[in-house]
């Protein structure tokens, strides 16, 4: 069984002004990289340097290509308790799915290779008696 995939686009305010945080792969990938597993999600939370980075990479002025504007940063103080929190839900539910997601593919693909890996094992095991000794 498979959960709703999260929400793409979430609307906060910075300031008065209307803002629109969509998840794209990209963005998804970098938080990944800060974050790293799914283990680590609650740093989100709980980790104040990774809990910048999250908010920079989701907030921060970027060009057309995607790419951080240089020496350009969002003010946190602009922006509402309730609307940061909601940034960093957001975050959390698009990195559990995708962390989760990725699990549960790499694991169907070990199950659906089973045989294979058996046959690939076997043949491994037999080679243990002829490796050679290192010194």
């Amino acid at each position: 069984m498979t959960s709703p995939s999260p929400v793409p686009t979430i609307s906060i305010k910075i300031g008065e002004t209307p803002h629109e945080v969509t998840m794209y792969f990209g963005r998804l990938n970098e938080l990944a990289e800060v974050v790293g597993s799914f283990e680590r999600l609650p740093e989100v939370d709980f980790h104040a340097p990774t809990r910048q980075a999250v908010m920079d990479m989701c907030l921060a002025p970027r060009d057309e290509r995607g790419r951080l504007v240089e020496g350009e940063t969002v003010n946190l103080h602009q922006i509402t308790v309730e609307d940061g929190e909601a940034v960093l839900d957001f975050v959390k539910e698009h990195l559990s799915d995708f962390f989760l997601g990725r699990l549960e593919k790499h694991l169907l693909g070990l199950q659906e290779n089973g045989e294979r890996l058996k046959g690939v094992g076997s043949s491994l095991n037999g080679l243990a008696g002829s490796a050679s000794e290192t010194r």
